[in-house]
This record gives structure tokens, C-alpha cells and sequence, in this order.
């Protein structure tokens, strides 16, 4: 009886133990990162969105200092993402941006779209899927990876 019991509990530890996110990685992966970046007048913050129907949306804002209040865009994009291992990879199928120089952000409206072949993403996933660093392509100029954290 003993050896039963023992092996009852033994195997609900085993089932237990598993939980679909071991499974299936995409599951951490879903929801909410941001990247703040820290300015002297405002701040940017880079979101985006990671659904668990396999589509991804995100946007570049300019938010008032240490406040999560938007005052203007800098581009936004929609796509699809699939996830290869340790890499993230964003396929955006539209963009707008910000196209004027002489201003830091728009209304979202006045965001100029962007048609044609967009280049990939992609994100290195760190091992607790709590931070993804963007991986900069090759011959790119990128300024030292900060993290994207999952804020939600």
C-alpha cells in the first residue's frame, strides 16, 4: 500500500511539475515588453505587444519625463512573430513613421506608412524569458543592447 501511495505521489509530482508554458515557449513570450530610454526633456519608450495569435504590435513613443503619458509617436508597425529557440523574430507587415526631422513626435496619425519589403527583427531571448535584447543585423550601427522587459 505504501509503495502504491508512494508512486501516486511521485507520478501527480511529475504531472504537476509540467506546466504548458515548459511546453511551448511562445507562451512566456505573450503579452507586454517595453524598453524606456531615459532623456533630459522626455523620455522614449519602444512597446510592443506579443499576442498568442501569433501577431505582434508595437510602437516608438515620446512620453512626458518619468510618466507613462504619451505626447507623440514616432512610428508604429503590426506583423506576425515566430519564435526560433532563443530568437525572437518580428515580421512587420506595415509601418508608419516619423519622417519630418525638425520634430521628436506626431499624433499617430500623421505618421507617414511605409510600403514595400520591411527587414526582420530580432530579439535575443534571455534564458528566464524575462528580458529579449534587440540583435542588431550586420554592418549596422547600434548603440549597446539595453533590455526589453515584460511590463504585462
Amino acid at each position: 500500500m505504501k509503495t502504491k501511495l508512494l508512486y501516486f505521489l511521485l507520478l501527480a509530482f511529475v504531472v504537476l511539475s509540467c506546466s504548458d508554458e515548459d511546453k511551448n515557449p511562445d507562451k512566456t513570450l505573450i503579452g507586454t515588453w517595453e524598453l524606456v530610454t531615459k532623456g533630459s526633456e522626455f523620455d522614449g519608450a519602444s512597446t510592443f505587444e506579443i499576442i498568442a495569435d501569433g501577431t505582434i504590435k508595437g510602437m516608438n513613443t515620446i512620453r512626458k519625463k518619468d510618466s507613462r503619458t504619451v505626447l507623440g509617436y514616432q512610428s508604429v508597425f503590426s506583423g506576425t512573430y515566430s519564435n526560433e529557440g532563443s530568437i525572437l523574430i518580428v515580421k512587420k507587415n506595415e509601418s508608419a513613421f516619423l519622417t519630418n526631422p525638425d520634430f521628436d513626435y506626431v499624433d499617430k496619425e500623421d505618421l507617414t506608412s511605409i510600403e514595400g519589403y520591411l527587414e526582420d527583427d530580432r530579439y535575443n531571448i534571455n534564458d528566464n524569458f524575462s528580458k529579449l535584447y534587440y540583435s542588431c543585423p550586420p554592418n549596422a550601427l547600434c548603440s549597446p543592447p539595453k533590455p526589453y522587459l515584460k511590463i504585462k
